[in-house]
């Protein structure tokens, strides 16, 4: 009895021993975690994808269906409705374009580093506040250092148009240096809006040609606003207009030459901007360059 009570205390002194040596999340040991913070100067910029296309097929349909886009929309927005069948096809304009225009255009974000911002670290599991915290470095690195092998949570706010929001990562360190995540810190600015590509074909009456309007100036403004912007056509001919505001009517408009010393006009077509986050049609431009 005397030996079986030896045995049993011996075995909770070694069991008390290698639990004590298992060490709990946070400092004391040789691991890291490092990782970025990126501050979004823009988060409402379109770029494009014009390099994917293998041939020229696809720009092709692109413009065609631009073009006949703008048709229904000068007939929506004029004095006669468009028939059901010119709406079905429509529709299916609109949806197919939506595909190409997936392929060749999308929101990104124009970033730089984030220098001197807060990211703060959880030991373990637990869900409230947090253990430490670290300002990242001037290329935006934060890390966290001598720390055990465990799980941990590193996290981050984003600042959104109705106050900050955590971006949480879980971490599981097993020995060495992690990478953490990067971080994206939005200003909130441009959240909720959407774009409109759109394609202008410049006519040049003397060699009787159509080509893309390069370097072109186009004009935009809201259908009620009192302000104008602008932008210049890119190398393909297309122009496009970020930040615009979800379900809305603008003008968009190019200056034209009809003739030498007859003064220049406006070539003004209407659209209208879909759902937030989306990038729409804009109307077909043609105006005459002398």
């Amino acid at each position: 009895m005397r030996n079986t009570f030896i045995i049993l205390v011996n075995l909770l002194l070694f069991s008390g021993f290698f639990c004590s040596c298992e060490k709990e999340e946070g400092e004391g040991g040789e691991g890291s975690i490092v990782g970025k913070v990126f501050k979004v100067v823009d988060d409402g910029y379109i770029y494009s994808y014009n390099s994917v296309f293998d041939s020229n097929s696809g720009k092709t349909d692109l413009l065609n269906i631009i073009k006949a886009n703008n048709a229904i929309l000068n007939k929506m927005y004029g004095k006669n409705a468009p028939s059901v069948a010119e709406m079905d096809s429509f529709t299916a304009i609109c949806n197919y374009y939506t595909l190409l225009l997936g392929r060749m255009f999308h929101f990104g974000k124009d970033t730089i580093v984030g220098c001197d911002e807060d990211v703060f670290i959880v030991y373990g599991n637990h869900e409230y506040g947090f253990d430490d915290k670290v300002k990242t470095s001037y290329d935006g690195t934060y890390r966290f250092n001598y720390l055990n092998d465990g799980n941990y949570k590193i996290f981050a706010y984003n600042d959104n148009m109705d106050g900050k929001e955590g971006v949480v990562y879980d971490v599981k360190l097993d020995g060495g240096q992690v990478y953490g995540g990067d971080f994206y810190i939005n200003d909130g600015k441009n959240a909720n809006l959407c774009g409109v590509v759109g394609y202008l074909e410049a006519n040049f009456p003397k060699v009787d040609e159509n080509f893309p309007g390069v370097d072109q100036r186009v004009y935009l403004r809201e259908e009620n606003g009192l302000t104008t912007d602008d932008c210049r056509v890119d190398e393909n001919g297309f122009y496009v207009f970020a930040k615009l505001k979800p379900n809305t009517v603008y003008f968009v408009w190019a200056i034209t030459e009809p003739q030498k010393n007859e003064g220049l006009f406006a070539s003004v077509k209407k659209f209208k901007t879909g759902a937030a986050g989306s990038i729409v049609p804009g109307p077909f431009l043609q105006p005459i360059v002398n």
